[in-house]
């Protein structure tokens, strides 16, 4: 793609871990981009999202950043799914994948370790990234954008032919722009917690992720590069997006850690890193663009975090989205874009992540009992088990392309 039809660098509004792929991929195929960050130049260590699958390390790979996130990582070798009471387990090997992607496995790496390396990418390629400074305000043109923009030393104008909004379930564009946001969200909240209590020494043959269903809902132990993460389905239904919650475990999670080591561990004495309440929802804007203005990763959809789609569809977006700018009919390749990718949000990853949540989220033991027999069974052929790990990879809809 030539340069020459793009006056100034394509403005990316949201400086996340998908906005800042997005800035990278884009450099990668020669078109320059600056990042917008309504907050600080901070970085919180939390254990929230870990999983990247296959055909994100084959585009991070792409960014020249796979290795480091493959040698401090935690691989994932065969993905499993177990109950808190019945017995048995049903085992799919990632080798089954091994004809299809460079990286027949999954790995866990936190979110915010991915989000440091991107960040020292971006300096080392030298995109410029803007911090504190708020979209509150734009102006489209049939040849340009013109965003409206609060910093600390006051008001700005900064324009470009092409504006990417990757600013976050709350996107400030997609408001702006009115776009709807259908969907639904979970009434019950979902809790997260951390801990370095050493589950490999109690459970046998425990792989680094594990997805358990129990008498209360689902129960997902991953193993990250520094700590045990877990998370399940609570009864709490605070209007709250995100909870703090008291230094007392929450009962539910007690309940599933007796269930889960046979009560001959007290759950109060696993000592916790990290204990928070979160929502859940699965949402998918009515659209990715208008005009000028494009919406990627979470500014475009929403979906339930079982299964580690999130993140990952995000960066597809990006990867697709700079492939888009490289067609020589620009805005041909845009269009392309934001109709295909809306497409896989709805027609695949909306359905794969709600069945998988609501699979998950059951709780009578015959309905688990059910859901174990036939993962088992799926498990049991090499066919079956290999479009079982497909599907759950997302190597059918990456848009790597």
């Amino acid at each position: 793609m030539s340069n020459s039809r793009q006056q100034d660098p394509i403005i990316i509004v949201g400086g996340g871990p998908v906005g800042m792929v997005t800035a990278l991929a884009l450099h990668r195929v020669g078109v320059p981009a600056i990042v917008l960050e309504s907050g600080p130049d901070e970085l919180r260590s939390e254990w929230r999202g870990s999983t990247i699958h296959p055909p994100t390390l084959e585009i991070l790979d792409q960014l020249g950043l796979a290795a480091e996130i493959l040698e401090k990582g935690v691989r994932l070798d065969r993905l499993v799914y177990r109950d808190l009471v019945l017995d048995g387990e049903a085992s799919f090997d990632y080798s089954l994948l091994q004809d299809l992607t460079r990286f027949p496995f999954r790995v866990q790496f936190e979110q915010y370790k991915l989000v440091r390396i991107l960040k020292a990418a971006l300096v080392e390629r030298q995109i410029v990234t803007l911090f504190n400074h708020n979209v509150v305000g734009l102006t489209q043109r049939d040849d340009k954008v013109e965003l409206n923009v609060e910093t600390n030393d006051g008001p700005k104008i900064l324009a470009s032919d092409w504006v990417i909004g990757t600013d976050g379930s709350h996107s400030t564009l997609r408001k702006i722009l009115e776009i709807p946001f259908p969907g639904f969200t979970y009434p019950f909240q979902s809790l997260v917690a951390a801990t370095k209590f050493p589950f490999e020494e109690h459970l046998p043959n425990l792989p680094p992720v594990s997805y358990w269903t129990g008498p209360l809902g689902r129960f997902s132990l991953i193993r990250t590069p520094d700590i045990w993460r877990i998370a399940l389905s609570t009864d709490t239904t605070s209007d709250e997006s995100y909870v703090q919650v008291d230094d007392a475990p929450h009962p539910e999670f007690v309940a599933d850690i007796e269930l889960l080591l046979g009560g001959n561990i007290d759950p109060h004495a696993i000592k916790l890193e990290q204990h928070q309440m979160y929502r859940t929802h699965q949402r998918v804007a009515e659209t990715f663009k208008v005009g000028r203005i494009l919406l990627a990763g979470d500014a475009a959809h929403l979906s339930s975090t079982t299964g580690g789609m999130g993140l990952n569809s995000g960066i597809h977006d990006a990867n697709a989205l700079a492939n888009a700018f490289t067609d020589s009919d620009v805005r041909r390749g845009l269009d392309a874009y934001a109709e295909g990718r809306r497409r896989v949000a709805e027609l695949f990853i909306q359905p794969l992540t709600t069945n998988s949540r609501q699979g998950t989220d059951l709780a009578s033991e015959e309905a688990r009992a059910e859901r174990l027999s036939r993962l088992t069974t799926l498990a049991s052929t090499t066919q079956s088990a290999r479009d079982h790990l497909v599907e759950a990879s997302m190597l059918k809809v990456s848009g790597l392309g």
